[in-house]
């Protein structure tokens, strides 16, 4: 372990704040010294290689017949040998930013070309050993930031129509599902990048609560707010993959964080969906401000707003209780996850990987890919997202904090207000996307975001699922249900019996 120099000393003091005095720098220097001596043993330690005994029986390719961009590896990553057989010939596609041992994972940005994860997430895991085979690893915004849908392999594009994008960052996921070129996915909801995609693709997308899905394995955006979520053609596919993956793990801090609280609870997914309620039996309420009633930006288009306004006709005449709510405080979710992603981004870019603050595992291979990337290859990283990390580098660094930690403390209010408007009800209503999928050109426009309506589930963690609604010249309009934490039973049943009324 390389000792700092008393200049590289006085630079790390002023970088982190420590101050130190000329006349003390050479006493500071030699305690320094005698501080790391001895700690490369770690570095030597043995790091064990998790449960992939049979990477080498894996195999990958570059894709082939992929007009879309929707695959950034084709692989074939079969079931463990003792699965159960629930998700048995099932084949899955699996968001680059989520690990699968002996795959390359390029988290869709050139600088980390050359990655190869030596151990599966623990998603993956479990899908494996549920019977399903990886068959892809599907294409992303770079680093998972943003939904342009452009990786470092290009512009991602809609099946409905190649002008649009297909939304983001889960893009490719989204076009294996929508293409039938996998039977479900996988993809990550920091602040919509699931039900974005399902919405433009006309396809179901499910945002879990937060903890229930480990993120062990998952490169990070904003821990606070990650969230891994299948997608799928039925509700009862996405169903019956949250089967298989969720669940606490003692490798992830928030899901066994989640799996202390009162609420909590796991499992009977797929048979919730299968055995949905009677809609007599449901209450929607549905939120003003999500059909853009009062919004100073992003207003929602008037062909979207008819389109749901239709399909809520539909489910009050099949016998839903159908109320309106009103959330005050609906606009101040995107500031407060913006606030939180920008900073979190930084502060995970600065420290290279290493999870610091937020504990648990971390892949050390795909850690050391990341720090590397981070140092000699930013230059490769897009404007876009590098725009994101500075502007978290200007909140950590001149605003000393402060913002984020409002942040923190608007969030709570927020959940109080969703616990609010969502009290007697089984779920919110919203429409997912507050338009059709934008064309490419649109979608490259400078500050670009149209995530109003599926950010405050993230910043609220409350379960979210997007259904198709129907289309508006030809491009899907999605639906969305928010449902109440860690019932996502309640919220599938209801998924299930508004997607037959209103698909």
């Amino acid at each position: 372990m390389r000792i700092p120099s008393e200049s590289e000393l006085r630079e790390l003091g002023r970088r982190f704040d420590v101050e130190v005095d000329d006349e003390e720098l050479a006493e500071v220097q030699a305690q320094v010294a005698r501080n790391l001596e001895g700690l490369d043993a770690v570095a030597e330690a043995p790091l064990g290689d998790g449960d992939a005994s049979d990477v080498g029986a894996r195999s990958w390719r570059e894709p082939t017949d992929d007009p879309y961009n929707a695959v950034a590896v084709e692989c074939e990553v079969g079931p463990k040998p003792d699965h159960s057989g629930a998700l048995s010939g099932v084949e899955v596609g699996v968001k680059d930013i989520i690990a699968v041992a002996g795959v390359p994972m390029q988290c869709g940005s050139a600088a980390m070309r050359g990655n190869v994860p030596a151990t599966d997430a623990t998603v993956v895991e479990r899908l494996r050993a549920a019977g399903s085979t990886i068959t892809a690893k599907t294409n992303l915004d770079e680093f998972a930031g943003g939904s342009r849908a452009v990786s470092a392999d290009g512009q991602m594009r809609n099946p409905h129509n190649e002008d649009h994008v297909p939304g983001g960052s889960s893009g490719g996921s989204a076009i294996a599902v929508a293409t039938g070129r996998v039977d479900v996915a996988l993809g990550t909801d920091t602040g919509g990048s699931v039900r974005m995609p399902s919405s433009h693709c006309g396809i179901v997308g499910l945002k879990p609560t937060y903890g229930l899905v480990p993120l062990d394995g998952v490169v990070e955006n904003t821990y606070t707010l990650d969230h891994v979520g299948p997608m799928a053609t039925s509700v009862s596919d996405a169903a019956g993959v949250l089967d298989a993956i969720a669940g606490k793990d003692r490798t992830d801090p928030a899901s066994m964080q989640a799996a202390g609280r009162d609420d909590y609870g796991v499992g009977g997914y797929r048979e919730a969906a299968e055995s949905p309620p009677d809609l007599t039996d449901v209450t929607l309420a549905v939120v003003e401000e999500g059909l853009g009633e009062g919004a100073a930006e992003q207003p929602v288009e008037e062909g979207v707003a008819e389109r749901t306004e239709t399909a809520l006709d539909h489910l009050a005449d099949a016998g839903a209780d159908v109320r309106r709510v009103s959330i005050d405080a609906f606009e101040l979710a995107g500031p407060v996850k913006h606030v939180r992603s920008y900073a979190e981004l930084a502060a995970h870019w600065r420290d290279g990987g290493a999870p610091y603050r937020r504990g648990g595992h971390v892949d050390p291979y795909t850690q050391a890919s990341f720090a590397r990337a981070t140092r000699a290859a930013s230059a490769e990283v897009n404007g876009y997202y590098r725009s994101r990390l500075l502007a978290g580098a200007q909140l950590i660094e001149a605003h000393g904090g402060r913002h984020y930690t409002r942040a923190l403390a608007a969030s709570r209010e927020l959940k109080a207000a969703f616990d609010e408007a969502a009290d007697a009800a089984d779920a919110l209503v919203t429409p997912t996307m507050p338009s059709t999928a934008p064309t490419v050109e649109d979608a490259r426009q400078p500050g670009f975001d149209y995530a109003r309506n599926v950010i405050p589930a993230n910043v609220t963690e409350r379960p979210a699922i997007s259904l198709p609604n129907g289309t508006l010249d030809g491009l899907p309009v999605g639906l969305q249900l928010i449902g109440n934490p860690f019932d996502e039973r309640r919220l599938l049943g209801v998924a299930a019996v508004t997607a037959d009324v209103v698909g």
